[in-house]
């Protein structure tokens, strides 16, 4: 058996091309831990914010050390330390773990886990089918159901509704019984929103959305609004939002340049999702927790209530341009790393 594998590596934060295929060391486990052959991986927009940044997160992290990106991952479990109860060498398994400097990630062949960190994968979908979901399927789960409060008959607008995020939050809403608004960029991705369960698909780019969404709603807004899409959106959002209602935000955005006060005068809940939090933190009780919601989203999926759409699979020689389309707005549902 080899003791190396190969990884898609970055030794300095900057555009695509710093991601280079290399030959290194496989890496070891400890007694809690288990080696996972990685079969796909999915490819966020967290990884390409990454990669520009190197952004630091493990104040353990070896400075000028190389970093594997991807922050979630499927694969079968080719070894187990001692101490790891419940896995077996051969299962199918997924998770969201590493990604950052200290913490390799993986577009990598092997990828070492925690053993309480992994969880099965859904049966009824293949590695690649699989790597589409657990980063959106766990975002837009504790948007939806721990932080939007949403009920049945709720009007509801999802911003960027054909994205990887978007798409799988409908459903979620869907299953509710909430009625959901969307906003899109062209037909294609309306056509597409739509199909997932969105009642309305507003093209922003042409549409006044708040327009769209007094005539639809009834209302001055919809009930609950998740933005998914962040940065100038975010403070845009505040409009969009009916008084009393919530406001749920995915992305480290910009607050509006003339403060708070709209949301203020209109009592709203604003709150966050930020799943990375538990592992940068070490925070055992929430990443057991969020182990939970991926095992609740497999179950999901085998009922036939819940897919994830492939936009495109890529190789390693291909992340960079999986990059480049994710940052600007080119995708439609998920893209998937095959390795």
């Amino acid at each position: 058996m080899s003791d190396t594998m190969l990884a898609l590596v970055m030794d300095a934060p900057g555009g695509p091309e710093v991601l280079k295929v290399r030959e290194i060391a496989k890496p070891k486990i400890g007694p809690s831990d288990v080696l996972v052959r990685i079969r796909a991986a999915g490819i966020n927009p967290a990884d390409w914010q990454n990669r520009k940044s190197g952004e630091r997160h493990d104040p353990g992290a070896e400075i000028g050390s190389s970093t594997i990106l991807g922050i979630d991952g499927v694969g079968v479990v080719d070894e187990i330390g001692q101490a790891v109860n419940g896995v077996m060498v051969g299962d199918e398994v997924w998770y969201i773990d590493g990604g950052y400097p200290g913490n390799p990630g993986s577009y990598a062949e092997y990828k070492v886990v925690h053993g309480a960190y992994v969880s099965k994968k859904p049966k009824s979908l293949d590695f690649v089918q699989a790597a589409a979901l657990p980063v959106v399927g766990l975002t837009a789960w504790e948007a939806v159901f721990d932080k939007g409060n949403v009920k049945v008959g709720d009007h509801v607008l999802v911003h960027g509704g054909a994205g990887g995020l978007g798409h799988i939050a409908i459903q979620y809403l869907a299953s509710i019984g909430a009625r959901i608004a969307t906003t899109v960029s062209n037909e294609v991705k309306a056509k597409f929103a739509l199909a997932m369960g969105a009642e309305l698909a507003i093209r922003y780019r042409s549409e006044d959305v708040n327009e769209k969404l007094r005539s639809w709603s009834g209302k001055d807004g919809a009930d609950v609004v998740f933005d998914f899409v962040g940065h100038g959106n975010f403070a845009r959002s505040f409009e969009h939002v009916t008084p009393y209602g919530q406001l749920v935000n995915t992305v480290v955005s910009d607050w509006p340049m003339g403060g708070n006060a709209l949301a203020e005068w209109k009592n709203l809940d604003i709150s966050f999702v930020n799943i990375g939090l538990p592992q940068i933190a070490r925070d055992h009780r929430n990443r057991l927790r969020q182990v939970k919601v991926l095992d609740a989203v497999a179950e999901m999926v085998d009922r036939g209530k819940l897919r994830a759409h492939i936009d495109r699979v890529v190789s390693f020689e291909g992340v960079g341009d999986a990059h480049r389309a994710l940052e600007a707005g080119e995708t439609m549902g998920r893209v998937v790393l095959q390795v």
